[in-house]
């Protein structure tokens, strides 16, 4: 579509990088896919995993100064909240009818996909990985191939650059990690004396149930560093097999000083350490944090904060790690954090704690607002522009005083026709000004809309409508995504009802329409999977019982119907169950450890 392939004049980071890795993407296809085909469906990594892969590869050759290598990892612990779930399944499923291609085409395959691509290309290292690719390109040109012919020309690269334990092959590593479902979280507890350590796995759920999983395991590439090292790199030390229960690592330094594994969060997968282990990399965050390179913190405070809601480490430690952020200058930790505290924000903003939370988080983000500043300049280094558009966001998100006025400000001052908004900024402002506005303030945006012929003002514009803060303008805004000759395209629908029912005053105004107008959304879409794919945004942030007994009540009513649609439905239902289970356990924790901030 328009707004993946056009830019205009001035554009967002997140629009240019967009834009580039789409266009990357769809060029790598001539390779992968065109010139050498994916025999089946089942096999769709080598055309999917490996184009989302290359996307990233190639924009950065392109753009070396926009840190796309260093992004990924963002992409990779997106998917692994959604891997997490017991509802997810292998990159690698059999298709058997038509209609199962559809279903194919999801975040696992893409995402997951360029994840296990990734860490692959490390313990491969880049320069095997890429005679690897080029053999099998040459060899396999102009006709199809399977998985299992990628890992065979790849085990042949690398037996003969002599990366891999001689008695393993690339099919024996890469099947454990797309042939079943998740991925493990590997713990690592040190000696009484801290010289040796033991290293175990098992599957990682957010639920924190690995009951049912005890016999998935996988090939583990472990990677580390200590604090007296002086080199890091990412290439495995040793390996742990699919069928070790535990290994031992010996030559560590004393107890007092800290080992990492899995640098720059390249293996796909979470790490745990025991307590003091913890402290003492809380303490050098906090003494000195550039001693840790910058992907391995942002893997640090993702990998805490998600071991915390899986109930496998406290919160208080992970909470703990954030307060070196005071000093924190770059974009990927800042991003890490904010998403795994996102959850944090979601479950407790109808809560009488949110207020505390809210405070807390605005202490976290004050430096960072103060050292960015408001005003967006486009000639500030690539990953400056998206620490600014991160800060802004989550500031007037939170109720930022300053934030809130200077957005205000500018949105006064953009829809009097005066001036442009900055790219940058430009959702927040839009966003905030519709919020605090009125009817008038509505009624201008959606003017506006309607007159821009550029794609991707369109969808800042239809997203901003969503933040109104009065009910009947938001339930009368459903009802237009929903009307024929209304100016807003079908295309668009999942954007504007996601932008309602992710607004705290929307949120229950959503899931009552999907509810009450379930069939003329049907009928409207001519799809089920269509109308099914906003039972996501409806249900994201349900966390009581009695929303878990609504959800259920529908879903059972409307079986039938949804029978296209299980996986949307078994995710909803599965996210619900997981949420309310968290507020059992941690909400009173959080509410405590708050309260003694």
């Amino acid at each position: 579509r328009e707004g993946t392939m056009l830019l205009p004049n001035q554009s967002s980071v997140d629009s240019l990088d967009r834009v580039e890795t789409v266009m990357a993407h769809e060029l790598a296809h001539q390779w992968f896919g065109n010139l050498v085909t994916a025999a089946w469906w089942e096999d769709i990594l080598l055309k999917e995993g490996m184009a989302s892969f290359m996307e990233n590869v190639a924009t950065d050759a392109l753009r070396p100064t926009w840190g796309i290598l260093d992004q990924m990892l963002l992409t990779v612990q997106g998917i692994m909240v959604t891997d997490a779930l017991p509802s997810t399944h292998p990159v690698n499923q059999p298709v058997a009818k038509p209609s199962d291609i559809g279903q194919v085409f999801d975040t696992i395959t893409y995402s997951k996909g360029m994840s296990v691509i990734r860490m692959m290309s490390h313990f491969l290292t880049e320069d095997t990985f890429r005679r690897g690719l080029v053999r099998y390109l040459d060899q396999y040109a102009y006709s199809s191939a399977t998985q299992d012919d990628f890992w065979a020309v790849l085990t042949e690269v690398a037996k003969e650059d002599e990366r891999l334990p001689p008695s393993i092959t690339v099919k024996d590593v890469m099947d454990t990690w797309t042939r079943q479902s998740g991925y493990p979280v590997v713990t690592l507890t040190r000696s009484e004396d801290g010289l040796t350590a033991t290293l175990t796995q098992e599957r990682f759920l957010l639920s924190g149930n690995t009951t049912q999983d005890t016999q998935n395991r996988w090939w583990v590439p472990l990677s580390f560093t200590t604090a007296n090292a002086t080199n890091a790199t990412t290439e495995p030390a040793l390996w742990m097999k699919n069928s070790d229960t535990s290994i031992v690592v010996e030559s560590l330094p004393v107890k007092a000083a800290w080992v990492l594994c899995n640098l720059q969060g390249t293996g796909y997968f979470r790490v745990n350490y025991d307590e003091e282990n913890w402290a003492a990399l809380s303490d050098q965050l906090l003494a000195e944090h550039q001693a840790i390179d910058v992907a391995t913190r942002a893997q640090l405070l993702d990998d805490a904060l998600s071991l915390a809601r899986g109930g496998r480490l406290s919160y208080e430690t992970a909470l703990g790690l954030n307060a070196y952020l005071a000093a924190e200058t770059e974009y990927l930790p800042w991003t890490s954090a904010m998403t795994a505290l996102s959850y944090l924000e979601k479950m407790l903003t109808r809560t009488s704690s949110y207020g505390n939370l809210r405070r807390y988080l605005l202490t976290l983000l004050e430096p960072l607002y103060s050292n960015v500043g408001f005003e967006d300049d486009l000639n500030d280094p690539h990953l400056d522009q998206h620490k600014r558009s991160l800060a802004v966001a989550w500031s007037c998100k939170l109720a930022h005083k300053q934030c809130v006025t200077k957005a205000v400000q500018h949105f006064h001052s953009w829809l009097n026709n005066a001036t442009e908004v900055s790219p940058n900024i430009k959702s927040t402002v839009y966003c905030t000004g519709v919020a605090e506005g009125g009817v008038e303030a509505w009624d201008g945006v959606w003017e506006r809309y309607l007159e821009t012929e550029v794609a991707r003002e369109k969808l800042y514009l239809l997203q901003a409508l969503g933040c109104s803060k009065e009910i009947w303008i938001l339930s009368r805004y459903l009802d237009m995504a929903f009307t024929e000759g209304s100016g807003i395209r079908k295309q668009d629908i999942k954007l504007v009802f996601s932008s309602v029912a992710r607004n705290d005053v929307g949120r229950s105004l959503a899931w009552n329409f999907l509810r009450s107008d379930w069939s003329r959304i049907v009928n409207y879409y001519d799809t089920f999977s269509s109308a099914a794919s906003l039972l996501t945004s409806a249900t994201a942030e349900f966390n009581t019982r009695i929303e878990k007994h609504e959800l259920e009540a529908f879903v059972e009513q409307n079986a039938e119907a949804l029978q296209t649609s299980s996986r949307a439905v078994k995710i909803a239902l599965e996210n619900t169950e997981v949420n309310v289970a968290w507020m059992d356990n941690y909400y009173q924790v959080i509410k405590g450890w708050l309260q003694e901030k």
